[in-house]
């Protein structure tokens, strides 16, 4: 008998750290000397605890967004529980090498539009790291979309969904961002189109603005990831100021040593993302360098 193949529509996300690549190519051949053992086991120890270090970081702002923040103190008892039982996430989450793959079944809900909460989460939690990783001065580049899939392994999708979002990090994104792509912009507008005027609905409403609110054009007409606009700046956490100026300041520094070194291909990519920064320094009281 036939197995059964359940199609639907899946939000991914992949997020490739920048540089980590190149290292770990430097590595082809087994040890053959102390020296040599200890310069290799440093560099797998390096690389690999900030892929660690990355990944729970990207849990920790994931969870910022489920703090209460008072606004539903109003609501009666049973819808209060109503929406706190709607933040109960199911999101999916896979590592290869330095990249890593978080996933959101867009389907799996008795009401529609419940996953919306997930990817707006998913979205801030990916706002929030990448300026961290700027911050770390180990950044990455990615990209989000939504489209069919199929689960071919427990919590692992396959399908035209892992090809779009592949093909945008790899083809599209080419320097520290991360782009949105054109299914996930369609499917907001999707499930906006059918939100009920009910307490489901107009929560699934705010999800929907939440997801816009970090989302924007890039220079080159790209929609991508607002990480230092609004949208982050408006869910604080403890020390959010200060990784933005050091972000900044690590574009800057990229920008002026790619100058220095005469790699125009480089430069010119942190020129761009130097522009994006400064477009949103007066968000965060920073004055632009010179």
């Amino acid at each position: 008998m036939a197995e059964t193949i359940n199609i639907g529509y899946y939000f991914v996300a992949i997020i490739d750290i920048v540089g980590q690549r190149g290292i770990l190519e430097q590595l082809d051949s087994l040890p053959r000397s102390d020296a040599e053992n200890k310069r290799i086991a440093g560099l797998l120890e390096e690389t690999s605890q900030y892929v660690k270090e990355l990944r729970k970081q990207f849990n920790d702002y994931f969870m910022i967004t489920k703090k209460p923040t008072g606004l539903l103190d109003h609501l009666p008892p049973e819808q209060r529980a109503f929406l706190e039982q709607r933040k109960q996430s199911t999101i999916w989450y896979r590592g290869f090498s330095d990249s890593y793959i978080i996933t959101v079944p867009c389907w799996y809900e008795a009401r529609p539009g419940v996953h919306i909460g997930d990817v707006y989460q998913c979205l801030y939690g990916i706002c929030a790291l990448a300026v961290w990783a700027l911050a770390k001065k180990k950044p990455f580049r990615g990209a989000v979309e939504v489209h069919l899939g199929t689960e071919i392994d427990k919590q692992e999708v396959y399908g035209p969904v892992t090809v779009r979002v592949y093909n945008l990090e790899s083809k599209e994104a080419k320097y520290p961002r991360v782009i949105v792509g054109e299914g996930l912009l369609n499917h907001l507008s999707g499930v906006e189109k059918i939100c009920l005027g009910d307490l489901d609905g107009r929560h699934t409403l705010i999800n929907i603005k939440n997801c816009r609110e970090l989302i924007t054009t890039d220079i080159d007409g790209k929609p991508i990831l607002d990480f230092m606009g609004k949208g982050v700046k408006s869910v604080p956490f403890e020390g959010q100021s200060q990784l933005v100026s050091d972000a900044y300041h690590f574009v800057v520094s990229q920008e002026k040593w790619f100058l220095k070194s005469g790699n125009d291909h480089l430069r010119v990519y942190y020129s761009k993302l130097r522009t994006y920064c400064e477009s949103r320094l007066s968000l965060w009281g920073i004055n632009p360098l010179k």
